[in-house]
């Protein structure tokens, strides 16, 4: 690494742990604020139905509100999303062996173009990028593989520090990516530009 490169890795970095600050803060004051609409809400609805004010019945209210707008927070992108549940990915030993090299032809790497969330063991290494603008998603390229497949030798540009879900993806019954694994038949959709965004919109409609 000359010294160009290791500029721009440090000077990432120290934005990195910028940013990390502010979205604990953010993901602090989204929590408290989740936890205070949801009294609201609950509050309001009991309210308007029964005129009175019933502390057990007002706490289940709020329970079945934080769920809602904890979806709503969700999909304006507030938060921030850490991999659950944790564990120490140098410690996971249950990887399964896929002669990955003799299927790239076929499956073009699909599989770093799936998107998970780091977790909080990978984002204070430092050393596994994730989008700036969805903390703590992997980081994607514009062609929308991940930041670290080397794009000429289709290798992990960080495999010894990889995220536990690389070490214990199993791709074989993934029909997303594979229709048939062991004959070599592939789902055409992985060729399509927006895959697999455009998985989760066939899902929605």
């Amino acid at each position: 690494m000359n010294n160009d490169e290791c500029d721009r890795a440090e000077f990432r970095q120290e934005i990195a742990e910028g940013l990390r600050y502010t979205h604990f803060r953010a993901d602090a004051n989204t929590g408290k604020l989740l936890e205070i609409a949801s009294f609201l809400y609950a509050a309001i609805d009991l309210l308007s139905e029964k005129g009175l004010l019933d502390i057990a019945e007002l706490d289940e209210r709020k329970k079945q509100a934080a769920a809602n707008l904890k979806e709503k927070f969700s999909d304006r992108g507030m938060g921030v999303v850490y991999q659950k549940p944790e564990a120490d990915k140098y410690a996971f030993t249950d990887g399964v062996a896929i002669d990955c090299e003799n299927r790239l032809h076929l499956c073009h790497a699909a599989c770093c173009k799936l998107p998970f969330a780091l977790s909080r063991q990978d984002v204070e290494e430092g050393i596994v990028c994730w989008e700036f603008s969805a903390p703590y998603l992997i980081a994607h390229g514009k062609d929308g593989y991940c930041q670290h497949l080397d794009r000429e030798k289709k290798c992990c540009s960080v495999y010894t520090h990889r995220p536990l879900p690389c070490r214990g993806y199993d791709c074989r019954n993934d029909q997303r990516i594979w229709l048939d694994f062991e004959n070599g038949v592939i789902n055409p959709k992985i060729n399509a530009p927006d895959w697999p965004q455009c998985l989760e919109e066939e899902q929605n409609d």
